[in-house]
């Protein structure tokens, strides 16, 4: 298994318990990247690591930066784990801003998109390395109030579908993971009422992409890795009752109608 990393939306809460995870171990070596320019918390001894803030995945400009600092970071093959993406809230569409829904597919779609081709060159050259991206369990189930948010992750899907196929005779493979609700400060306070005992912790995520997704034999490519953790409320309560809309969009959707 490779140990060298490029990590992207590293401010994320997921993409730190990884970084966090990794800084525990020996023999890794990682290079980290956000679009923001807050600090990542202090990994006392992780010499190995790298970190870039400022690049936005979705600049021509920023990704020429990041493909030559790939480049000079890594002499040998490298794994890619994108957590780049802004967070969605429920609302219905017509609650959305038009900027909120570029931005959804801009940042969790496009930014994928922007990142393998910016390092695509670096890995055949190693002739090795793993994509993996992160999508939603909301695919497979088509919910209401998620539409900018869900499509983008369908797209994530696809892509590394296609993305697999394309790279495999360059030993290169994809991976996507669709995610359940995670256990994050921003699901918690988005989802107040929510079965909070059974999301999964950004640990446990960090724990089954370095035991398991990063230690798939290159033949296992292009697979999309569905995470459930079983939730009571998820099977006995409808979706309203899980994600109540709030008054305010409920009253955007009257007038609407009317």
């Amino acid at each position: 298994m490779l140990n060298n990393l490029l990590v992207t939306g590293a401010t994320s809460a997921l993409a730190c318990s990884l970084i966090e995870s990794i800084s525990l171990k020996k023999g890794y070596k990682v290079l980290a990247v956000s679009r923001g320019k807050r600090k990542l918390p202090e990994l006392d001894g992780f010499k190995d690591f790298q970190y870039i803030s400022g690049i936005d995945l979705t600049d021509k400009s920023d990704l020429l930066k990041l493909e030559r600092h790939v480049s000079e970071f890594f002499n040998d093959g490298f794994n890619v784990v994108h957590f780049a993406g802004d967070f969605w809230r429920h609302k219905p569409l017509v609650c959305t801003d038009f900027e909120e829904i570029t931005s959804m597919i801009n940042s969790h779609f496009v930014s994928l998109c922007g990142v393998a081709k910016a390092v695509t060159p670096s890995m055949m050259k190693f002739k090795s390395g793993r994509l993996v991206a992160f999508s939603c369990n909301s695919v497979g189930f088509n919910y209401p109030d998620m539409s900018p948010f869900t499509s983008s992750k369908a797209a994530v899907e696809a892509f590394i579908k296609c993305y697999a196929n394309e790279k495999a005779p360059y030993g290169i493979s994809a991976t996507a993971i669709a995610l359940p609700t995670m256990k994050t400060a921003e699901i918690l306070e988005e989802k107040p009422g929510g079965d909070h005992q059974n999301y999964i912790e950004p640990s446990e995520l960090s724990k089954f992409i370095l035991e398991n997704v990063l230690a798939q034999p290159r033949i296992a490519t292009g697979n999309i890795v569905r995470l459930i953790n079983h939730s009571p409320t998820f099977y006995g309560q409808g979706y309203f009752e899980r994600n109540p809309r709030n008054e305010m969009h409920n009253k955007t959707l009257q007038q609407a109608s009317s």
